[in-house]
């Protein structure tokens, strides 16, 4: 092979080779050797499996040994070349063993070393892994036609129609083309902007299609599926059996059964909703509200928490926004509290976020609770509203019902008994930070995203 290889790449096949990769290092690799084809062929050629590789898709008992011998004789080449460095970088270490056994781990990138099959199509969206422990892996290309699984975690697809589906694991599904699904097992949201209308999810016993929704959808090993609608409309179908499913119903189908209405309950959409709708992480007091229909959302209570609440998504920017905070900074602190207007632009779309602390009932006046966490977007803030006049002002753009419950709108800047509330947009523009200081009333504001 000619040309430099990468030093991260050389770190990686030392970290498979000594059993230490994590999930993150691991995705690097595939990620590396399946765009780069120099590395595949360095791997192909220096280290794994070159003669072994024809009889991949034979059965063969002494495959992982035959291999196993082939890597420990590369790895006591000369020190030039990509097993050289690799040899090198290990004894560097004071690692001088475990090479047999790593040749059994290398298997399971086989199916990297080989060029893409054929049958894919092209590349019709991006998928991004979020782990056990919370972190996002890098994003990964997705063609047409590709099986994918996940054992742990959740993964979060945008297709570039613009149509977004979470999935929990575990999980298998098909992409079978970027307006179709298959899902075999696993728990999913989906969301649907005006362009991926028509989107089809199919599962062993029914279809769905998208109307202008979001939408949640479960499917079982043994053929049984339940779809539920939390905004808008879709088509569920089965055989010749067709019913259109509005906002807050609920069904669920079987191999052998006819479509059979059910109670509307998506508690169990608690992971994948909120991703689904571009909440990444929440941290702290933070918490995401409940999977549930527009007009229920807002009602949400909770005494220990401050809940990230969606209103709407890519709605048109075609009103004036006033807001205190339209760029990086501490509310109160380099940010002074002026209100400023942002112009209508309609190139852009915009989505609303309400992050509020609501609790349960009322308590007495001198009670007051400290709240500190953040949430962090897959997307931009444009703008935040932190007042009353102002979020009374966007009501109109971003509201779902036309207005707020309650009479208590907004944060206090100044305060008798308390230090002042306060927000932080990060320099990066994805994470809000609050500290709110609350008691008998509300604390909300309105966090406002570029879509585009």
């Amino acid at each position: 092979m000619t040309g430099d290889i990468p030093d991260e790449f050389i770190d990686l096949i030392v970290g498979l080779e000594e059993g230490n990769l994590d999930e993150a290092g691991r995705s690097r690799l595939v990620e590396m050797i399946r765009e780069q084809p120099e590395l595949r062929a360095a791997v192909t050629e220096h280290f794994a499996v070159s003669r072994a590789l024809s009889e991949f898709d034979r059965p063969d008992a002494n495959f992982a040994g035959r291999t196993a011998a082939h890597i420990a004789k590369v790895a006591a080449e000369g020190e030039f070349g990509f097993a050289g460095k690799v040899t090198r970088r290990i004894i560097r270490r004071r690692i001088v063993k475990g090479l047999a056994a790593a040749a059994v781990v290398a298997l399971a990138l086989l199916p990297f070393l080989r060029d893409p099959a054929p049958e894919l199509g092209p590349k019709v969206a991006e998928l991004t892994r979020k782990a056990a422990d919370g972190s996002y892996l890098d994003p990964v290309a997705v063609h047409a036609g590709e099986v994918l699984e996940a054992s742990s975690g959740l993964v979060r697809l945008n297709f570039e129609n613009g149509a977004v589906v979470a999935i929990g694991a575990p999980a298998k599904f098909t992409v079978v083309s970027p307006m179709e699904i298959t899902l075999e097992s696993g728990r999913m949201n989906g969301w649907c902007p005006e362009a991926a209308h028509g989107f089809t999810v199919r599962t062993a016993s029914a279809t769905l299609t998208d109307r202008g929704t979001s939408f949640g959808i479960t499917a079982t090993e043994d053929g049984h599926s339940e779809f539920m609608v939390l905004d808008g409309l879709v088509e569920v179908q089965k055989g010749r059996e067709m019913i259109n499913l509005a906002e807050g119903a609920a069904i669920k189908s079987g191999v052998s059964d006819r479509l059979k209405v059910v109670a509307f309950d998506p508690s169990e959409f608690k992971s994948t909703w909120p991703l689904s709708l571009g909440i990444l992480s929440v941290r702290g007091a933070v918490i995401a509200a409940d999977p549930d229909v527009s007009e229920n959302l807002l009602k949400q209570e909770d005494d220990d928490h401050v809940l990230v609440i969606p209103e709407v998504r890519e709605r048109a920017f075609t009103r004036p926004l006033r807001a205190e905070i339209i760029a990086p900074g501490t509310l109160p602190g380099d940010i002074d509290g002026k209100v400023h207007v942002l112009k209508p632009d309609p190139t852009k779309r915009l989505s609303s976020f309400v992050m509020r602390y609501n609790p349960v009932g009322s308590f007495l006046e001198d009670r007051f609770l400290r709240f500190e966490g953040e949430v962090t977007f897959d997307r931009k803030v444009l703008a935040i509203a932190c007042q009353g006049p102002q979020l009374a002002h966007g009501d109109a753009a971003f509201s779902t019902t036309g207005k707020w419950p309650g009479i208590y709108r907004g944060i206090e800047l100044e305060q008798k008994l308390n230090p002042p509330d306060q927000v932080t947009l990060s320099e990066d523009r994805r994470t809000v930070k609050v500290v709110f200081y609350a008691g008998q009333s509300t604390d909300d504001i309105r966090v406002i995203l570029e879509d585009n």
